[in-house]
């Protein structure tokens, strides 16, 4: 459907002269040129032909295919449209409309025009191929095999219909069916690159990485240019842990694509594993920049990439920086440094060197404006930097009696027209700048001249407005009558967790829910022959959606309605701005408890939760309510704290206890001071948990109303009690590669006895939590 041929390199022919041609003269010689792929020659001659008020069905469609190859879709569209009106009979025009239609996503149009197509000559199989891939898109399965099938019946040796059934087929987790079609491909075509690559992908999903590496490998040999090749070699060797080798390999893709979002997703997938790599500090910092520069990435894991940006030598010296800032060496290497300053803006910068860099310039910023020192625009634009950073650690830094001081001056100043942005940007390190309108200067209506803090502005003030605005309209359900569930709405309404800028979102590549669960919990495996996968709308549950991470995570799962609860109304609100930032429509938000699931009066498909069962009275009756919730056979994905992996938290949380602090921002901040400076030198552990570097993140590490942590032979004993079965585990490659190592047998991986032991010898492995996917059994 792309057109005849590739561009040549072609000599400039004179317009005027075509002009003067006789018709068929001028359409023989223009649709020659199309097929020897002159196609800027091609282009004259159809402009030509159509200027001297000739028509011709195949010029027009012609035509609209170089500028559907141009990237002029409305121009080939309004092309296309002339055609088929003209010509009603004019069968090709109407497969490529159809065609760009279904690229397009406008599946009404597109599958109405193929309809009428095959109607008009039933027996061309392109037809019936374009019918699948729309049918396919449709989430019609069977639907679209059978048309698939039909093209094939017509010709037994029709190419696309099977690449395209190789494609339904994986989709579809049938790995084996795709296998076939691709070799009966290859058999048709031994030259065709693109089968070899679909069947590279096929068997790594069939986990045999020889072949898959051998396959794709033969693709990149037929065609070295072809998109994808060299990113499904990279994701190879990414899942092999051989990321130098991954990493270079997404260097070539982006040679051929330079702005595919899933290379820069796997590059970033790389750099967050924070292991050495036979990199230039060049192409380290280009890959920063681009990623991020993107909003379908999570930043939040850059940290380590980020840091390894400047040497501790440098900051050491900011640490104490005392004197004038702005004439300092070190200073002015950090505030040029272009990947610092935006990641300041995009993640929590979390080690305590930094926290003592940061709040050390802000100090000396502040103190060094109040005695008149003039700050240029990279000062300002650094500033602004900061007030983000401040502004997403939700001011989890200590501040001095002299900075209040100080700042309430400038507080108070702030209407002199003078230095208004940089005054604001001062502040918005210390406070938001929601928290200051009205009561020291109305921002409803501020506009700077400056674009940087225009951001700033809406990330403290619009945004934060927007989310007053939403939390009204959040739909409610069931009553909060338990006490804990009180306390825990409680905290999470003050303190929503955790803020967040960008994260991972899947616009265009949406999976099933098993090739999902399959990649979580690899190497283990769901048999593709257990689960019958129809075009029925899969229906989530996310219970416990807090600021919103986790939904739009599922944005990866195809042809699905997803049901989104949490106790806090505030952390709704946040997580319904960010996925309406997002554009996505299929998310309902309900603000309930748990408990209160039965008022829902639906069963769910698949059911993810969490970090929320730890924080319940009982999470024996919360894990129940979840349970009788599921389909019958359905999926439940859960996370709990391990009690070995949180010793050091569990002793924090003694020593608060003890010491009677209670979970307000000002006590947090003396807490985490008294940590960073040593005088609580049994918690120094903690200072390596990024979550002890923003408010509600330390809150819900150390201070939080209720927390249970398990180990996993309870877990065993839990799963069994609520007829589930364990699946496997959500866990780095790393962890389980070393798990393997230790224990052979295949079988291991579902053993939580044996997990237990590991666990034991390695207790950080499951220092984030207990992640896993159950499967409701058959009673």
């Amino acid at each position: 459907m792309g057109g005849f041929g590739k561009k040549k390199q072609e000599n400039k022919g004179s317009s005027k002269k075509l002009l003067k041609l006789p018709e068929k003269e001028l359409r023989a010689r223009s649709i020659n040129n199309h097929l020897k792929g002159k196609l800027v020659e091609a282009e004259k001659g159809y402009l030509a032909y159509i200027k001297n008020g000739f028509y011709d069905a195949d010029i027009f469609s012609n035509y609209a295919l170089i500028c559907e190859e141009k990237g002029e879709l409305d121009k080939a569209i309004k092309l296309y449209e002339k055609c088929t009106l003209n010509s009603p009979n004019h069968i090709f025009s109407k497969f490529n409309l159809s065609f760009l239609y279904y690229k397009l996503n406008n599946l009404v149009k597109a599958e109405i025009l193929i309809e009428n197509a095959i109607e008009l000559n039933p027996n061309l199989p392109n037809g019936y191929c374009i019918k699948g891939l729309i049918l396919k898109k449709l989430n019609k399965y069977n639907d679209s095999k059978k048309s698939l099938n039909k093209a094939i019946e017509i010709d037994p040796n029709y190419f696309d219909a099977y690449i395209n059934l190789g494609l339904l087929s994986k989709d579809y987790n049938k790995y084996n069916d795709a296998e076939k079609y691709y070799l009966k491909a290859i058999k048709i075509n031994s030259n065709s690159a693109i089968a070899h690559l679909n069947l590279g992908a096929c068997y790594k999903e069939k986990l045999e990485i020889d072949k898959a590496i051998l396959y794709t490998e033969i693709a990149i040999k037929l065609d070295s240019k072809l998109e994808n090749s060299y990113l499904n070699l990279a994701t190879i060797y990414n899942e092999k842990g051989d990321y130098n080798k991954s990493i270079e390999l997404a260097k070539k893709e982006l040679t051929i694509n330079q702005k595919s979002d899933l290379v820069f997703q796997l590059i970033s997938e790389i750099l967050k594993t924070n292991q050495p790599l036979n990199i230039s500090e060049k192409d380290n910092r280009e890959y920063l920049k681009n990623i991020l520069n993107r909003k379908d990435i999570s930043h939040r894991e850059l940290f380590g990439s980020i840091d390894n940006l400047i040497s501790n030598q440098i900051l050491e010296k900011l640490s104490i920086l005392k004197s004038e800032p702005y004439d300092n060496k070190e200073f002015n290497i950090l505030i040029r440094d272009k990947e610092l300053i935006k990641a300041l803006s995009l993640l929590i910068f979390c080690s305590p060197l930094w926290e003592k860099v940061l709040r050390n310039l802000r100090k000396n910023l502040l103190i060094k404006f109040s005695e008149g020192i003039q700050v240029n625009n990279n000062i300002l634009n650094f500033t602004i930097a900061l007030g983000s950073q401040c502004f997403i650690n939700e001011y989890v830094y200590y501040i001095s009696e002299e900075e209040k001081y100080i700042l309430d001056k400038i507080k108070n100043s702030i209407n002199k027209n003078t230095n208004q942005d940089y005054k604001l940007a001062l502040i918005s390190c210390y406070q938001s700048l929601y928290s200051i309108n009205s009561e020291f200067i109305n921002l409803d209506s501020y506009i700077s001249n400056n674009k940087e803090f225009n951001k700033l502005l809406d990330l403290q003030f619009n945004e934060v407005s927007n989310e007053k605005n939403i939390s009204s309209e959040i739909l409610k359900v069931g009553n909060i009558d338990d006490l804990i569930s009180k306390e825990v709405k409680s905290q999470y309404e003050l303190n929503p967790y955790p803020r967040w800028i960008y994260n991972s979102y899947a616009k265009e590549k949406k999976v099933n829910f098993l090739s999902i669960i399959n990649s979580e919990i690899y190497p283990n495996s769901i048999d593709e022959n257990l689960i019958k996968l129809t075009d029925k709308k899969l229906n989530i549950l996310i219970a416990g959606c807090g600021t919103g991470i986790q939904v739009l995570e599922a944005s990866r799962y195809n042809n699905c309605e997803i049901t989104a609860i949490d106790l806090s109304n505030a952390s709704i609100s946040y997580a319904k701005r960010k996925v309406d930032e997002y554009g996505m429509t299929n998310i309902k938000f309900i603000e309930m408890d748990l408990l209160e699931l039965k008022q829902l009066d639906k069963k769910f498909d698949l059911i993810e939760c969490s970090g929320v069962l730890h924080h319940m009275k009982d999470p024996a009756r919360g894990l129940s309510n979840l349970v009788d919730s599921l389909e019958p056979r359905g999926f439940l994905k859960l996370g709990l704290y391990s009690k070995y992996a949180r010793q050091e938290i569990l002793r924090a949380r003694e020593i608060i206890k003890e010491k009677k602090i209670n979970p307000s921002l000002d006590k947090i901040r003396s807490f985490r001071n008294d940590v960073l400076n040593g005088d609580l030198k049994q918690l120094n552990e903690i200072t390596d948990w990024s979550d002890f570097y923003s408010t509600s993140m330390c809150r819900d590490l150390c201070f939080h109303s209720q927390e249970k942590c398990y180990s996993l032979i309870e877990i065993k004993k839990i799963i069994e009690i609520s007829n589930l079965e364990f699946l496997g585990f959500t866990l780095s490659k790393d962890v389980k590669n070393n798990f393997q190592s230790k224990y052979k047998n295949i079988n291991s991986l579902k053993d939580l006895k044996v997990w237990d032991k590991f666990e034991k010898i390695y207790p950080n492995s499951f220092r984030e939590m207990y992640q896993f996917w159950t499967r409701k059994s058959i009673k």
